[in-house]
């Protein structure tokens, strides 16, 4: 399955957004660093708020999303559209 990770253009950065994905929730907080010029995503699981991810997007550039205990595969994140005003991330999952 894919799913488009919501991401509201007016509000720009930082931002979050609860997403469910497999029936899990997951908070995704995007921030821009100005100096760097990137954006950085964390991806927190609301059940236990154990931080799954957290790392700087590069456009088209796939990453695998797995936990940190079992280190079991959750998702693949693919940052589609990365700028200034804009975080479009897809989600690949089972």
């Amino acid at each position: 399955m894919v799913k488009v990770i919501p991401f509201e253009e007016n509000w720009s950065y930082p931002q979050s957004q609860r997403v469910k994905i497999e029936n899990v929730a997951y908070d995704f907080f995007f921030r821009w660093n100005h100096e760097g010029n990137f954006c950085v995503l964390t991806v927190t699981r609301v059940e236990d708020s154990s931080i799954v991810f957290n790392g700087k997007l590069v456009k088209l550039n796939p990453v695998a999303v797995k936990d940190s205990t079992t280190y079991e595969e959750l998702f693949v994140l693919l940052p589609w559209q990365i700028n200034e005003s804009k975080a479009e991330v897809w989600v690949f999952y089972d």
